[in-house]
């Protein structure tokens, strides 16, 4: 019986990851194409971030960007997933679950976005595609359509606490939108503050609501 159960496991393993195989090839073709589509989506101006909020964002959503590979299981607030991965369930999935399509979606980000796409554009992508939580039924997508619904502003007429406010909103779009929690999201912007001016430190991987910047 146990040998039984050990030849089947075995099978849907190898099965498994025959099919991993299958979606990276898959999806190397055209990932780089379909980055550049989304980007040419977007008028230039809703995805002209100042470098500093660039920098911002980065420190907090995903602070090894610039080098890691797609994956991060270690950093002090980067959480379960990063920047790339959070593009990649755009790309890869039609409408993406938690549980194993979290380690599709590792595979993926690792083997087809990672050694296609260069960082810039990877970015660049994040800022016009990033989900900021629905509104009357629609969902809110980039930066650009964010402040527009949220602060009725331009991205770059944006204040500082505002740009941080959407950024604030990332672990949890609707949960910490304007109108549904304003006191949580209030405080992540003021421990993101904090954590900017090298003030505190997350307290560990999945510390990404920064309690250890409270």
């Amino acid at each position: 019986m146990i040998r039984k159960i050990a030849l089947a496991l075995g099978g849907l393993i190898l099965f498994y990851s025959l099919y991993l195989g299958w979606r990276i090839a898959e999806e190397r073709r055209d990932v780089g194409a379909r980055v550049d589509a989304l980007i040419a989506a977007a008028a230039p101006d809703e995805l002209s971030l100042p470098a500093s909020r660039l920098d911002a964002l980065l420190r907090v959503d995903d602070p090894t960007f610039r080098t890691n590979r797609g994956i991060d299981l270690s950093t002090p607030g980067a959480g379960l997933t990063t920047l790339s991965q959070a593009l990649g369930k755009r790309l890869f999935f039609d409408g993406f679950e938690p549980g194993l399509a979290k380690l599709e979606l590792m595979v993926l980000t690792r083997f087809a976005l990672y050694p296609k796409v260069p960082k810039d554009k990877v970015l660049t992508a994040f800022v016009a595609e990033a989900y900021l939580g629905t509104h009357r039924g629609r969902a809110v997508t980039g930066f650009a359509d964010g402040a527009q619904t949220w602060f009725g502003k331009r991205l770059s007429d944006l204040s500082n606490d505002e740009y941080l406010s959407l950024v604030a909103m990332l672990p949890a779009p609707d949960r910490l939108k304007p109108g549904r929690d304003d006191a949580a999201r209030a405080e992540r912007v003021t421990r993101i503050r904090r954590l900017l001016a090298g003030r505190c430190q997350p307290t560990g991987l999945r510390d990404v609501m920064l309690e250890g910047c409270s």
